[in-house]
């Protein structure tokens, strides 16, 4: 069973991976360009999401549960601080900008509670 978690997990998170380049890479430049602020903010959370992934096939689990939980924390942050600060609340921005941070987050860090002995 803990293989089977473990392993739904990992799906998880490669599945966000998969979905946050593809937006990066494919609506990101229609919406602005990859060298300005919001551009470096979705690269980094593309390169934090892979250092993430990366780690939680290793033995330190735990570091990559913490930057997978940063990841999540993070993307809170930027949609509270830039987008609703900003204007009103745009409830759309959350399910596009932090849910799917959050299952990731989420999936890392159940990644690393299925794995300890």
């Amino acid at each position: 069973m803990k293989n089977i978690f473990s392993g739904l997990s990992s799906a998880v998170m490669i599945i966000y991976m998969l979905y946050r380049v593809f937006i990066t890479l494919v609506f990101l430049p229609l919406a602005g360009s990859l060298r300005g602020p919001t551009g470096i903010y979705f690269l980094s959370l593309v390169l934090l999401a892979a250092l993430a992934i990366g780690i939680s096939f290793t033995k330190r689990k735990i570091v990559a549960a913490s930057l997978a939980s940063s990841l999540g924390l993070v993307a809170i942050f930027y949609w509270w601080f830039f987008i609703c600060r900003a204007s009103v609340p745009i409830w759309s921005d959350f399910y596009w900008f932090v849910v799917p941070e959050m299952c990731f987050a989420l999936a890392g860090f159940c990644k690393w509670v299925v794995s300890r002995p």
